[in-house]
């Protein structure tokens, strides 16, 4: 149902077909009941372990909990997927998911206002601007500002990737460059800037209002963290990918009818899908394998990588004895 995007009468008559398994809907209903109760507490430890993540990349789209209107929060690290079915798009979710006396990570988001200076340090996606510069472009191909615009832009950007895949600059060196990289994008901006009037055209307006954008998160210093931590990719694509299979259950109905669906929902695609990037070859055979050495041995994958993050911490702290 949630990793293949099929719907609960189709996976029942899917296991009916080739397995010769009879089983009802509210059969099958159930069984996703008892596995996210007994995940529950895997997903908390993919909350807390995500935490505590050195990059974290967030993304949300809209969801429907019955008739209400909600979102779909998706948070990516290196080893760990959380996904949240069914919640509100505001402060209170982002700090219940990255608490701000824990979080000391870098987050890389779009611009939405949620995420306005909510991190210590954070890059936000470039992709989001260059659509924006790109949807202009195209559109009125008689705006050759719009095009000249978009071709600096994509310099710019391009440079920086360049100096990001730099392995022979230390740490003054990609300094350097984003102060040079930083001087290009100002100047760009300032050469285009424009003050929006009642009398300008819809996408005249949307100019104007790109190039403050740019501006304003130049500014804020979180359009160049990809060349300072080469870690940190300049996009929130990944977000972006881990949703496009919901956003396909969502375009063809299969949201949630209840907020405890949406939960077993979150605590089931996130447990899997975290299993997706720790497991060398994802599937059914692999999984089960995993899940039952957690039976035998009493420890999940998980539990031991919070274990080791936890005995991580406490060798850093000082020597008091």
């Amino acid at each position: 149902m949630y990793l293949i995007g099929i719907s609960l009468d189709k996976a029942c008559a899917v296991l009916s077909f080739f397995c010769q398994l009879p089983l009802a809907k509210s059969q099958a209903d159930a069984l996703l009941r008892q596995l996210a109760q007994h995940w529950d507490g895997e997903f908390d430890l993919r909350c807390n372990l995500l935490a505590h993540a050195a990059v974290v990349y967030m993304d949300e789209t809209s969801w429907k909990v019955g008739n209400e209107g909600c979102s779909l929060w998706a948070f990516a690290s290196q080893w760990q997927r959380v996904f949240l079915f069914g919640c509100h798009k505001d402060d209170a979710t982002l700090d219940a998911m990255l608490p701000p006396d824990v979080f000391d990570g870098i987050g890389v988001s779009d611009d939405a206002a949620v995420y306005s200076q909510r991190f210590q340090q954070g890059q936000k996606c470039w992709a989001h601007l260059l659509r924006k510069a790109i949807r202009l472009a195209l559109l009125y191909p008689r705006k050759k500002t719009y095009q000249r615009f978009l071709d600096e832009l994509l310099q710019i950007f391009r440079d920086g990737k360049r100096a990001a895949a730099d392995g022979r600059l230390g740490e003054e060196g990609r300094a350097l460059r984003v102060d040079d990289l930083s001087s290009r994008l100002c100047a760009l901006c300032v050469r285009y800037a424009r003050v929006t009037t009642p009398e300008m055209k819809p996408h005249e307006h949307d100019f104007a209002n790109l190039v403050s954008e740019i501006q304003r998160l130049l500014m804020a210093d979180e359009l160049f963290t990809f060349v300072l931590v080469p870690e940190v990719e300049a996009t929130n694509n990944l977000s972006e990918r881990n949703l496009r299979s919901s956003a396909q259950d969502r375009k063809a109905g299969r949201t949630n009818k209840t907020a405890n669906g949406a939960h077993r929902r979150s605590v089931i695609v996130s447990v899997l899908e975290s299993l997706r990037v720790n497991l060398a070859d994802f599937n059914l055979t692999n999984v089960l394998e995993e899940i039952s050495r957690w039976m035998r041995e009493g420890t999940s994958l998980f539990a031991a990588q919070w274990q080791a993050l936890q005995e991580q911490q406490a060798a850093a702290l000082p020597d008091t004895t």
